[in-house]
């Protein structure tokens, strides 16, 4: 394969071993030739502009702690419901219920992966060194009555990880995603997972992060959407001093419709970029996106949100917004909403809105009663309460709003 020429990024790399996983072996070459022409990002490099990568380079990873699956099992959002544990190089797959779905580690798959054109050296890294993941497999005409819950517990080291998700034909489920860290240790983790939604099928997937300080945690969705279908991705940050999200969805049938929502709430020094494409490439589409950020501290923050509408995608209809408020004088927020329009006959808007909260409402409520606190906290739940109700079930719910209230110390009511 070809070798890679920069020093950062080959000294970078030289830490993980060649993936094994049998999807990916047709797509090393071009990942390795991609390799062979970058450096290690710097903000001179337009997605990493407002992004600085020393940390991880310099960071020096604490030693894996093995843990068990009664460990990791504990950061269950949702009980009683099946569930994927996965920790570095350990995967716990839960018993399968149902003939119609199957689940499996990802090393044991014999679904391929599809090509892609790589936006930035980590995506190609994961294609040449993911070690671990789960495939979950849904059949046609399934329709499951609980979610399905994946478990990341991050305890130090670095890895790559990949997840293959495939929705037959009017399936309907729900998958909750969840990535934690255990204290104290410092580590990275890149997650790439592959989305296949199938006609008439409805999905949705919750993902929330919520590492601890000193793991940088790394994301990609890879979404493939197929006629009549309705797929609707949830994303949170709640914790992590590190956080990026990669999402892009081609949207590739008729009468499909996409809903991406977003939040992350940020105080002390975290950092979180979203980076979203929508590609509709065919007619009579929709897609709806939402972020919202709440940035205190100095936390910064990075939207960059992309919708394309090809030459053949007439009548699409798509419609982005993101919306952020400053707690600090010290927060900083970067947003780039976009749209690339190459059809005439269509109905597509974005926008983006970054202030402050607003002193006349605040004074109203305190004139009436409510504590600094409280009326604060009653503001920015209203500012964040469309985006996160998204978050269902109940136990899910629950879970984000004790965070949040802990975590910022809100008087936040349910």
């Amino acid at each position: 394969m070809n070798a890679i020429t920069d020093s950062k990024l080959s000294e970078f790399c030289s830490q993980f071993s060649p993936s094994n996983i049998q999807g990916l072996q047709t797509l090393q070459s071009d990942a390795a030739a991609y390799l062979s022409k970058e450096v290690f990002p710097t903000t001179r490099n337009e997605r990493f502009k407002y992004t600085r990568l020393q940390k991880l380079l310099n960071a020096n990873f604490s030693p894996i702690e093995t843990l068990s699956y009664e460990q990791i099992s504990k950061y269950s959002i949702i009980k009683d419901v099946p569930t994927i544990c996965v920790n570095g190089p350990q995967i716990f797959i839960p018993q399968q219920l149902i003939s119609s779905v199957t689940i499996s580690s990802i090393a044991e798959s014999t679904l391929a992966f599809q090509s892609e054109t790589y936006k930035d050296v980590f995506g190609a890294m994961n294609t040449l060194y993911a070690s671990n993941g789960c495939s979950i497999t849904i059949n046609d005409n399934t329709t499951l009555n609980q979610p399905i819950q994946i478990i990341y517990l991050h305890s130090g080291g670095a890895h790559f990880y990949r997840n293959q998700l495939k929705f037959g034909k009017n399936a309907e489920a729900q998958i909750v995603l969840a990535h934690f860290s255990i204290s104290n240790s410092i580590g990275f983790s890149h997650t790439h997972t592959q989305i296949e939604v199938g006609q008439d099928a409805r999905i949705k997937l919750h993902k929330i992060q919520c590492c601890e300080e000193g793991h940088f945690d790394f994301n990609e969705e890879r979404i493939f959407q197929d006629k009549q279908s309705n797929f609707e991705i949830n994303t949170i940050s709640l914790k992590g001093s590190f956080i990026r999200n990669d999402l892009s969805a081609q949207i590739q049938g008729e009468y499909a419709e996409t809903r991406l929502n977003g939040a992350y709430l940020l105080n002390a020094q975290q950092h979180v970029a979203n980076y979203t494409t929508i590609d509709h490439q065919v007619p009579n589409c929709e897609s709806f996106e939402t972020y919202k950020g709440l940035i205190d501290d100095h936390a910064t923050a990075v939207f960059n949100g992309k919708v394309f509408v090809r030459q053949d995608a007439q009548k699409t209809n798509a419609f982005q917004s993101n919306a952020n408020i400053l707690l600090s004088e010290n927060g900083s927020v970067n947003s780039k909403p976009e749209l690339e329009i190459y059809a005439d006959d269509v109905k597509c808007s974005h926008g983006s809105t970054t202030g402050q909260l607003d002193e006349n409402a605040l004074f109203y409520l305190k004139a009436r009663g409510l504590s600094t606190k409280a009326a604060k906290s009653l503001l920015l739940q209203a500012f964040m309460d469309d985006v996160l109700q998204v978050f269902q079930p109940e136990q899910l719910h629950t879970f984000i709003f004790k965070v949040i209230a802990t975590r910022f110390n809100w008087q936040i009511e349910d």
